[in-house]
């Protein structure tokens, strides 16, 4: 019998075990994609994850960015490290002094959340809002391009409307109705958004559908292509409109069909008569405030 070596053994031992992890990992990979692209040094794929819907309308994102005050530091308030780090030192030291009690158990100041508020319920006036977003847009637009400001309405009025196709698509749809009523139509699959800023500057559109005055959005279509004779709607039911203005926007919000240039017609009730105005919109245009109308 020969006898081997210790270290030969110990070699032995050592290859036998890598050659073991080696065909371990090559059986394993089938079932472990990344673990079997790092072996053949290949870079995975990535997967591309679907596009989700904004949570917000265009209009509001603007509206919130602008009621938020600029908050201005001056030089001679900012302290260097070295200032602070004294002041935190002298303070605890009169802390000490006073009470004679250990800085761990200072009891901590709980800071009050910062609530965001909502057009319509911030301290700004919302027509200033939407002048002031008018004018930034004006500036985006440039000389070269068409544009108008938030306060100057684009819709044309219709003299003599045909409300039988607003009528019938509102039927297909079980549409609610009210004294009150803004209803928007087009004639292809783009998602258009109707919204209505009320007399006391709250909005209602597709992410706020229940306004506190009584206002309800309770159609909107087309957020998936689904319809090419779409219509959405907003009514007070009777008697629950408040007095004062109300503003009506349209937002082209997502393009999916062959066309951008999307034709529209919107139908307002204003308690006592119905007016139609029409107009067009394109996907890369900011929302636009097709009418102005008052209830008395």
């Amino acid at each position: 019998m020969i006898a081997i070596p210790w270290s030969a053994a110990i070699l032995f031992s050592i290859l036998a075990a890598m050659i073991t992890f080696g065909l371990y990992a090559i059986l394993s990979a089938e079932s472990n994609p990344a673990h079997a692209a790092r072996l053949t040094n290949v870079r995975a794929s990535p997967v591309a994850a679907p596009a989700s819907r904004p949570q917000r309308f265009a209009l509001e994102d603007e509206m919130v960015r602008m009621s938020k005050p600029k908050i201005e530091t001056r030089e001679s308030d900012t302290l260097s490290d070295h200032d602070s780090a004294e002041l935190v030192e002298e303070a605890s030291v009169e802390y000490e002094d006073e009470d004679s009690q250990p800085i761990e158990d200072i009891p901590e100041i709980e800071e009050e959340a910062e609530s965001e508020e909502t057009p319509g319920t911030n301290s700004l006036d919302s027509e200033f809002l939407l002048e002031e977003i008018g004018k930034e847009w004006q500036i985006k637009a440039g000389s070269g391009q068409s544009a108008t400001t938030l306060d100057e309405a684009t819709g044309e009025a219709v003299r003599e409307s045909d409300t039988s196709e607003f009528e019938e698509r509102l039927n297909r749809e079980g549409a609610q109705t009210g004294k009150v009523q803004v209803s928007l139509i087009w004639d292809n699959t783009n998602d258009l958004d109707l919204s209505v800023v009320c007399p006391s500057g709250e909005r209602i559109s597709f992410d706020h559908k229940t306004s506190r005055c009584g206002g309800r959005l309770d159609i909107d279509m087309n957020e998936s292509p689904t319809s090419e004779q779409p219509v959405e709607n907003i009514y007070w039911s009777k008697d629950s409109a408040p007095k004062g203005d109300y503003k009506v926007f349209v937002e082209h919000f997502e393009h999916h069909a062959e066309e951008d240039l999307t034709n529209f017609r919107i139908l307002v009730n204003d308690g006592d008569n119905n007016k139609e105005f029409k107009g067009e919109i394109t996907n890369d245009e900011p929302p636009q405030l097709v009418c102005v109308f008052s209830v008395e």
